[in-house]
């Protein structure tokens, strides 16, 4: 999964590119696959030594127009989340594979879209290092979350988006019943959530 980042952009870059000579962008159902790059930490009541942790986040959501002020669409992305840990000179990382389902709105007209949803987000490689080692992370954090993802971006006349986006997660990462190099630690009431912030870019086209 290390060089999945890499593979997954240069896969995306590639398929906008060849998108562009044939595209459309008003039809009633669309496909848009996008990528961009993203800052992710845990926050909360236990996450005081969590620092921002950059990487890619890259998708394809398929959108359909309810009318000229409301779309609703659904995907699947891939994301690299966790977060730096600066006190233990290391990291968590959790790839997960995230299937945001959105409402769209054009309150100021087609190419302004402003999104809110949900995303079910589940973890399918969990890692921690620490200084010079690593070890699954699967004792100590959750593999599962729900985000809460808000955005804003604009289409350009060519099928071309580019937008932000903010996504909270909903579910505390770290396990209850925690374990830590064998040790077992009380953490009820700890509050570890996922959050990031994104740039992302991509390409509309009519089905």
């Amino acid at each position: 999964m290390h060089n999945a980042p890499g593979t997954i952009a240069v896969l995306f870059a590639l398929l906008l590119s060849s998108l562009m000579c044939w595209g459309q962008n008003d039809g009633r159902w669309t496909l848009k696959p996008y990528a961009g790059l993203a800052l992710y930490q845990f926050i909360g009541d236990e996450a005081d030594g969590c620092r921002m942790r950059p990487g890619v986040v890259a998708g394809v959501e398929a959108r359909y127009r309810i009318n000229n002020f409301m779309s609703v669409s659904g995907g699947v992305e891939y994301v690299p989340r966790g977060s730096n840990l600066r006190n233990l000179s290391g990291y968590v990382r959790q790839d997960h594979i995230c299937f945001p389902v959105l409402m769209h709105f054009h309150p100021f007209g087609p190419h302004i879209d402003m999104t809110l949803g949900a995303a079910p987000s589940f973890a399918l490689h969990s890692v921690m290092r620490v200084r010079d080692q690593h070890w699954q992370s699967n004792d100590l954090f959750y593999r599962s979350d729900v985000l809460v993802p808000l955005g804003v971006s604009y289409r350009f006349n060519n099928g071309l988006s580019l937008g932000g986006r903010l996504s909270a997660g909903r579910k505390t990462m770290v396990r209850r019943d925690a374990v830590y190099q064998g040790e077992h630690y009380n953490l009820r009431g700890a509050k570890v959530n996922n959050n990031e912030v994104s740039v992302i870019i991509g390409y509309q086209f009519k089905l």
